[in-house]
């Protein structure tokens, strides 16, 4: 099987990545229109394929909705490795963690717009997703008080710093298009200005930022986001066809031959 250019090579990798692809561009659609005002069929139309095609990769919109705020997931958390590697004073550390995710999360590949709120999820998903979230939020309040310990940003209240920064990335959402006016990255660079100069007890010192990791999907296309496997095809249901009863036709009767007709010569 000939390599793709982002490096996958089996099938099962292609197959994710397809998988990925749907649940990224069915998050878009329902962006726009809402999640509860979105239907599989309207999805599949946008996507130009079947809905038979589309239940190969998903099973319904919950698992869709469920999927986005598990990568979403993924992404804080692979953005704070990326963040612990770095290393770095803890305000340094923390704006990184916050742009990476940033970038990921609305960039071009992201699946950012239906992550907002977590009620819509079914009972058992939400649970999974505010377990996640919660432990995301205690690595941030860790690297608070690891800023507040190094003494890079000033004492405050970590809990409501979290909230506060954390409702502003999200809201992002709300406003921002990868065809508007600024780039991400540029959105990002304002964004985290705004959130974290106003804790920093140096922000001349603040140190720059080091280049952002590629978009991990790409970057490590089976190691990364492969928790859930592609949903599977459904079998055809064989349909059973009657056999066919001959019916002995008839014999065709000869149609019974014409008199000639006298002209009134004689031979």
């Amino acid at each position: 099987m000939p390599r793709w250019e982002n490096g996958f090579q089996t099938s099962e990798e292609i197959q994710r990545y397809k998988r990925y692809a749907v649940i990224r561009e069915a998050a878009r659609i329902m962006s726009r229109r809402g999640f509860h005002n979105t239907s599989l069929d309207e999805v599949a139309k946008v996507l130009g394929i079947s809905k038979g095609t589309l239940y190969n990769y998903v099973t319904d919109k919950q698992e869709i909705l469920f999927e986005c705020h598990n990568i979403a997931l993924d992404l804080g958390d692979y953005a704070a490795h990326v963040a612990r590697t770095a290393g770095g004073r803890g305000i340094d550390k923390l704006r990184l963690l916050l742009r990476c995710y940033i970038i990921w999360m609305y960039g071009q590949d992201g699946v950012a717009g239906v992550t907002f709120d977590v009620n819509a999820l079914r009972p058992d998903d939400r649970a999974a997703v505010v377990k996640r979230r919660d432990a995301m939020e205690a690595n941030l309040l860790a690297l608070l008080k690891e800023s507040t310990d190094d003494g890079s940003i000033r004492p405050c209240d970590a809990r409501i710093a979290v909230y506060a920064i954390m409702t502003a990335v999200n809201g992002i959402s709300t406003w921002f298009s990868v065809d508007g006016r600024l780039t991400i990255e540029a959105v990002a660079d304002q964004m985290l200005d705004l959130l974290t100069l106003s804790l920093a007890t140096e922000p001349d010192k603040l140190a720059p930022y080091p280049p952002i990791p590629p978009y991990p999907m790409l970057a490590t296309p089976m190691g990364f986001f492969n928790r859930s496997a592609p949903a599977a095809a459904r079998a055809d249901k064989p349909v059973e066809r009657k056999a066919r009863t001959s019916t002995p036709r008839a014999k065709a009767v000869p149609a019974p031959k014409r008199k000639a007709r006298s002209t009134g010569a004689k031979a």
